[in-house]
C-alpha cells in the first residue's frame, strides 16, 4: 500500500512541475555583441542604423550591443561626435591596448563577435552581405547573418551560420 501511495504522489508532483512551466524553454543567457567600428571607415558609418535597429529589435531580448574601436589613436571627443551625428543608442570603448581585438583576432571595421555570457564565441563576421568588396555595394541586401544569429538565439534555436567574412577597414593595432 505505501508503494503504491508513494507512486500516485510521485507521479503528481511530476504532472504539477510539468503544468507550472517546468518543461518550457528556459530563459536565454545574456549575449553581447562586440561591434569593431572605426569613426573613419565609410562602411562602418553605412551601417549605423542597421546596428540601431537591430539594437531596438534585441537590446530586450537580454542582448547587449557594445561598439569597440580599435584604434591607439582613438580620440574619446571623436568617438563621442560618431555617437551622436549617428544617434548610438549602446555604449561605445575605446580599446587603446588591444586587448578585445587579440581576443577575438578582429581584422575588420565592421566586424561583429557575438559572445555569450560564458565567453563562448556564437558568431563572427559581416553584419550582411550589402559589402561585397571594399567599394562594392549590393543593390539588394540578400543575408542578414547577424539578425539571423541573435534570432537564433532569441528563440534558443541553433546558429545556421555561425563565420562570415567581413568587409570593411583593416584594423591597424600598432602605436
Amino acid at each position: 500500500m505505501k508503494n503504491i501511495l508513494f507512486k500516485t504522489i510521485f507521479l503528481l508532483a511530476l504532472l504539477i512541475l510539468g503544468l507550472s512551466g517546468f518543461t518550457q524553454k528556459s530563459t536565454p543567457r545574456e549575449t553581447t555583441v562586440y561591434i569593431f567600428l572605426s569613426e573613419t571607415c565609410p562602411i562602418c558609418q553605412s551601417y549605423t542604423l542597421t546596428l540601431k535597429e537591430l539594437y531596438k529589435k534585441y537590446s530586450d531580448k537580454n542582448v547587449k550591443f557594445v561598439g569597440v574601436f580599435p584604434n591607439y589613436y582613438a580620440d574619446s571627443d571623436e568617438i563621442q561626435k560618431f555617437k551622436n551625428k549617428y544617434s548610438i543608442p549602446f555604449p561605445l570603448i575605446i580599446d587603446k591596448d588591444a586587448e578585445l581585438t587579440k581576443h577575438f583576432s578582429a581584422t575588420i571595421t565592421p566586424e561583429v563577435f557575438v559572445e555569450n555570457s560564458e565567453k563562448q564565441l556564437l558568431y563572427s563576421g559581416r553584419i550582411d552581405d550589402s559589402f561585397f568588396a571594399i567599394g562594392k555595394r549590393r543593390k539588394v541586401i540578400t543575408t542578414n547573418e547577424l539578425a539571423d544569429a541573435l534570432n537564433a538565439i532569441a528563440n534558443n534555436e541553433p546558429i545556421k551560420v555561425n563565420k562570415t567574412q567581413a568587409v570593411g577597414c583593416i584594423i591597424s593595432i600598432s602605436k
